[in-house]
């Protein structure tokens, strides 16, 4: 049984099938799947995405659906008396501020009745849910904690319905505190914040990693002290990239990301077309592998042979230059390749009538050892490291 979180869909819908395919979920009961809000809006085909996760909660016990900001909008737009002609505030954010016309548009065209059930699913979601994995006890929810087993006044209670769905965590903040309850929570895990955004914040702490100046490396999940941030930008998949350096690196960066509780594994998917898939890139890079590694299997075995046999016919036999690499170059990846380098090494020591004297080799382009350094080496220079631009102005407003 595995326990599986996602959040801020935004209507990606074909990246949100990818990624149920991606995690492997069961779907005959063994695994359980929590979906935390904001199905809608940003995203092109965010009805689409509704009326998918609309029916799988209806259709599988295990799939547990929590509201999201974005879900509030739309019920507190058809609440305010928006008709459709005569804009209000409330409408006016929603609609505009939050791209909820995209959602708007499509939903107008469904019949009365398809309209009259997704209102109704809409408003019987929960606010959060728990869970305990693997000895964890989580509180799963869009934002903010919201807590079944408190009594709250009308006031405080519609408070802190509004903080389950809007509040934006510190990023050092205990979401727990002030709990009176009798649970014990490890983790929150919510969405709402694109994740980006706290990981620019640890470059304001000491020995913590940030992100270089335009470095295109799409988002991560976010772990903080009690709470893990899921939510990886997917909002920002389809914005247009040649509007500004800023769109076009928060559309490069966005994903839809999955957790997996159980071990706290991430899985994720992008729009296509932005940056090339990690899998492939790491299938192509094995692929790579093997073949240089039977490439230089073959080769070793070959100068090996060619050695054994110039030594016994030919001893005067002279070869012209081989290109070699410093003895101390590290290649631990490439044990292979440092074999088939030895060998030519030794057919070309021998050619040349002299023993081997390590550490006194020329390097590839013909400078003196120790000039080159890998580029992979820990020790050569990172280069500058600087803020990076912040694209805060996507976030919900």
């Amino acid at each position: 049984m595995a326990t599986y979180a996602i959040s801020d869909i935004h209507g990606a819908y074909d990246e949100f099938q990818k990624l149920l395919k991606k995690t492997g979920i069961r779907y005959d009961g063994s695994d359980v799947l929590y979906l935390l809000g904001d199905y809608i809006d940003w995203g092109t085909k965010s009805l689409e995405t509704l009326q998918l996760v609309k029916r799988m909660d209806e259709q599988y016990d295990f799939v547990h659906c929590t509201l999201g900001n974005h879900e509030l909008m739309f019920l507190q737009t058809l609440d305010s008396g928006y008709d459709g002609v005569h804009i209000n505030d409330v409408a006016a954010n929603w609609l505009y501020g939050n791209k909820g016309y995209l959602t708007w548009n499509a939903f107008l065209a469904l019949p009365d009745r398809e309209q009259e059930e997704i209102v109704e699913w809409l408003r019987s979601l929960r606010l959060s849910y728990t869970a305990r994995v693997g000895g964890l006890s989580f509180m799963l929810a869009h934002a903010y904690p919201y807590y079944y087993d408190c009594e709250y006044s009308p006031a405080e209670r519609k408070r802190r319905r509004q903080d389950a769905v809007w509040r934006r965590l510190l990023i050092r903040e205990n979401p727990f505190s002030g709990y009176a309850g009798m649970q014990h929570y490890d983790y929150l895990i919510c969405g709402h914040t694109i994740s980006d955004s706290y990981y620019q914040e640890l470059r304001f702490e000491d020995g913590r990693p940030y992100r270089r100046m335009r470095e295109a490396i799409r988002n991560r999940i976010f772990r903080g002290d009690t709470f893990i941030d899921i939510d990886c930008g997917a909002k920002c998949m389809e914005l247009d990239p040649t509007v500004s350096e800023v769109t076009q690196l928060a559309s490069m960066r966005a994903q839809l990301a999955a957790l997996r509780l159980d071990d706290m594994e991430g899985f994720y998917v992008h729009h296509a077309g932005m940056l090339p898939d990690i899998d492939d890139m790491a299938n192509a890079a094995s692929d790579m592998r093997r073949h240089l590694v039977s490439a230089a299997e073959d080769a070793a075995n070959s100068l090996t042979a060619a050695t054994e046999n110039l030594s016994a016919n030919l001893p005067h036999f002279r070869m012209p230059e081989l290109l070699r690499l410093p003895e101390d170059m590290k290649m631990p990846e490439f044990p292979e390749l440092r074999k088939f380098l030895g060998a030519q090494q030794s057919l070309y020591d021998f050619a040349r009538g002299i023993p081997h004297e390590s550490g006194n080799v020329d390097t590839m382009d013909g400078t003196p050892d120790g000039n080159n350094r890998d580029l992979h080496d820990p020790e050569s220079p990172s280069g500058h490291t600087a803020d990076i631009e912040d694209y805060s102005d996507y976030s919900d407003s």
